[in-house]
């Protein structure tokens, strides 16, 4: 009998844990995750599951609770495949770094994150590994051990083009992956680009998202308010040429898709939420990463620039409060000239 493969992940909120218990559920590979904040409680008690999907389970835990990814990686344990789903916070915590002590030559890195362009560190970092593209569309939350998820698991797979591997390489450990996730409860899929996907999901993630965090509002209230049309919709025109110019045409209805997504409800994106949490926001993967490549190619986003630049502050105000950056108890006098 073949071996199963070793799957780690890291990153147990209530996207992780939904799709580390999938896959032990599935008996389709060993599970390890990695467990920082509610560590006691998950090696004492386990994981309580209320799921949309599998319905209510007490007590779980996979084959491996790790502290720490160090504590991981003196398993000695060889990861085949290693799922990152913590928020991505390229200015905080490098996700190349915060993997690296459990990446071997032959793990396959997920990154189940928002985001465009998180694939390039790692590229850089591990040039000769396959990473994979994971968008997940899920309402699934993580309370201190306890994970509600209330919206069925859908997770659409692609491939990040490694120029230094084969496509057929990159393409079949997509494939073994969707394999060991796929039962006949949810939905995985595999997509062939995963830029378009990902510009796909900016036209929402890279102008509503940021607009609410913002102004601190939900998608309902920014529309009534009319910045949905003064503000949101001109960024989301923005993001359609940056991808345009950058080989990838969006759907022509992409708008009004997007616009009509959260109908029906006043609902909170995620940045917003973090914002109004206190926790710093994936500024530099949702928005950043995106505005160095609309430099590169030449393309005016006098929109985006801005919510960028308002948000690195929001950003700043955010890590101080969570002791990332200080100022001086008193204040330097600038020998600048202001005009």
């Amino acid at each position: 009998m073949a071996t199963k493969p070793e799957f780690l992940l890291i990153g147990p909120g209530g996207v992780g844990c939904i799709a580390a218990f999938t896959i032990n559920y599935n008996h389709t590979a060993n599970v390890s995750i990695v467990v920082r904040r509610d560590y006691e409680t998950v090696r004492k008690h386990g994981y309580h599951i209320d799921s949309v999907d599998y319905g209510k389970v007490d007590g779980w835990k996979p084959e491996n609770v790790f502290a720490s990814v160090e504590e991981a990686s003196k398993s000695g344990i060889k990861f085949d495949y290693i799922a990152v789903s913590t928020k991505n916070l390229q200015d905080i915590v490098p996700v190349e770094e915060l993997i690296a002590p459990v990446v071997s030559a032959h793990s396959v890195v997920v990154l189940v994150q928002n985001g465009f362009g998180i694939e390039k560190p790692l590229f850089a970092k591990f040039p000769q590994n396959i990473v994979l593209s994971g968008v997940s569309h899920i309402g699934s939350h993580n309370r201190n051990g306890h994970i509600h998820q209330m919206q069925s698991d859908h997770l659409v797979i692609s491939a990040f083009e490694n120029p230094n591997v084969d496509a057929d390489s990159q393409v079949a450990a997509a494939n073994r992956f969707i394999e060991m996730y796929s039962n006949n409860i949810n939905k995985c899929v595999y997509f062939a680009s995963a830029k378009w996907y990902r510009y796909r999901k900016l036209v929402y993630n890279a102008c509503l998202n940021t607009t609410c965090a913002l102004t601190g509002v939900d998608t309902g209230r920014l529309e009534a308010a009319g910045g949905l049309e003064a503000i949101a919709i001109p960024a989301m025109k923005e993001v359609i040429r940056v991808a345009k110019a950058d080989g990838v045409e969006l759907p022509d209805d992409v708008i009004n898709v997007v616009c009509h997504a959260d109908d029906g409800d006043y609902f909170e994106p995620s940045m917003r939420v973090d914002v109004k949490k206190g926790n710093p926001i994936e500024l530099e993967a949702i928005l950043g990463n995106l505005l160095d490549t609309a430099r590169k190619l030449k393309v005016e986003t006098p929109i985006l620039d801005l919510l960028f630049k308002l948000l690195t502050v929001v950003q700043f105000r955010l890590k101080e409060a969570n002791g990332y950056v200080g100022v001086p108890e008193k204040r330097p006098i600038p020998d600048t000239f202001f005009k």
